[in-house]
């Protein structure tokens, strides 16, 4: 039923279209990612020169703050998809998450004890994970499913740029302008998201039933500028088929070897990355005597390549399915990631101090960047398609969402789990048995991955 307005919604044609609508959630992804990095290269300043925490502990410090952010996530963010798939609306969601996110940044850059930081980044993970169960249940509940590796490509490309802009823009700015005007950067990218999440505003596609087995017997074709959008009542009413027994989503979902393998790769994608965040930094301080600017332009030097690839990768994905790229890329970040061992290794002790070790350094990095792009989406795609296979083998059984929240936060938390055991993992290795070590168990780890992922996809659009 439609409840009459005294006038239409100002710009709601632009405002409620897909275009926007993905545009808005790569912002807000793109300033969660930035305010998670961006306090990578400064990280070490903030523990030493502002808390005056040992050196020998700053390790060890930077990696259980980083792993922390990610373990919370994993803990909330099951519970929050549950609530959100019952949700019929997620502005309250995004405007929470907002809200979290600005005064968990203030608190970051104020502390001035080790307590205070790691209370702020566990409020800050409570932002971060609304805004990536949220985000992509919109974009997925939003975008034509023929057109979803495409749009996952374009949340990719806004998260590797906030990966990337973050560490830069705080090293430089840490460097050139000092400590405070480098936090106020943070604070611009987060009006700027304020402005595109009030302004957006929520739709599903037109017509669009959410499996194809009739659980969705009306839906409206055309919503009017007079609809109340935020509304807890569609336009029309739909009709549900309850299947009894009810079967448990999550033994369905994992039933689905596509899915279970997208989650793996989701996993590993998170543990490379994470790997980096921790012992990157001290690394090139140590072996290179670089500081902050210049720990931040490595950050970009990984990341940018990842802008420029990422379209293409949505566009192969659409056409060939997830395997062939996923595997592609793992078997060429292997070599890659032992290759970015040996600068600075007592093995390799021509690389200390020479000219060709900082460059093997950087082309590696920047390798590393461009073919990591291939992981991008493995496991949202897998598990939006996972989900439609549900719908049409149990029409109904899952609710009006299908269990949409539920798989892509499953796929979510095992990037963020990923992220949480890469510091850890990283962080023990480089200290115990070396920076060559660890990239060496990495590239092993990538390898391995490669196996995995040919079993376990699809090769299927």
């Amino acid at each position: 039923m439609e409840t009459p307005s005294s006038e239409p919604i100002w710009g709601y044609r632009w405002r409620s279209s897909t275009w926007f609508i993905v545009t808005a959630m790569a912002t807000a992804l793109f300033t969660d990612t930035f305010l998670a990095s961006f306090i990578v290269p400064i990280l070490p300043y903030m523990l030493e020169g502002r808390i005056g925490l040992d050196p020998s502990r700053t390790q060890s410090m930077t990696s259980w703050l980083l792993a922390q952010n990610a373990a919370v996530s994993v803990i909330i963010r099951i519970p929050l998809a549950h609530f959100a798939d019952k949700s019929p609306s997620k502005r309250k969601w995004f405007i929470w998450a907002l809200v979290i996110a600005i005064v968990s940044t203030l608190a970051t850059a104020a502390g001035t004890s080790l307590p205070l930081l790691f209370i702020s980044r566990t409020v800050q993970s409570f932002a971060s994970s609304i805004m990536w169960v949220v985000g992509f249940t919109t974009v997925a509940n939003t975008v034509p499913i023929e057109h979803t590796a495409k749009s996952y490509a374009a949340i990719s490309m806004a998260v590797s740029l906030g990966f990337s802009t973050g560490p830069m823009l705080a090293g430089v700015l840490l460097q050139l302008a000092g400590y405070w005007a480098a936090w106020s950067s943070a604070l611009v990218v987060l009006l700027i998201d304020v402005a595109f999440r009030l302004l957006m505003l929520e739709k599903n596609i037109p017509g669009q039933k959410e499996n194809t087995k009739g659980d969705t017997v009306t839906k409206s074709s055309s919503p009017s500028e007079r609809s109340p959008l935020l509304s807890t009542h569609s336009d029309e009413p739909e009709t549900y088929t309850e299947a009894a027994p009810e079967p448990n989503f999550y033994k369905c979902i994992f039933s689905k070897s596509n899915f279970t393998g997208g989650v793996y790769a989701n996993f590993i994608a998170g543990l490379v990355v994470s790997i980096f965040n921790a012992t990157v930094p001290l690394h090139v301080r140590d072996t290179f005597g670089w500081g902050g600017m210049q720990s931040g332009l490595i950050f970009a030097a990984l990341q940018a390549p990842r802008l420029v690839f990422s379209p293409f990768v949505g566009w192969l994905k659409d056409r060939v399915g997830t395997r062939s790229p996923t595997v592609v890329g793992f078997i060429l970040l292997t070599p890659a990631m032992w290759a970015l061992g040996i600068p600075g290794s007592s093995q390799f002790p021509s690389s200390i101090n020479a000219d060709w070790g900082t460059g093997l350094y950087i082309a590696a990095m920047i390798y590393i960047g461009i073919h990591a792009t291939l992981l991008n989406g493995a496991g949202t795609i897998e598990a939006t398609f996972a989900v439609r296979e549900l719908q049409d083998e149990y029409p109904g059984a899952f609710g009006p969402g299908g269990g949409k929240s539920r798989a892509i936060a499953i796929a979510g938390i095992a990037l963020t789990v990923g992220t949480c055991v890469g510091p850890v993992v990283g962080g023990a290795l480089n200290d115990s048995c070396g920076y060559y070590v660890m990239n060496c168990v990495a590239a092993g780890i990538c390898f391995v991955s490669a196996v995995v992922a040919y079993f376990t996809l699809h090769s299927r659009v």
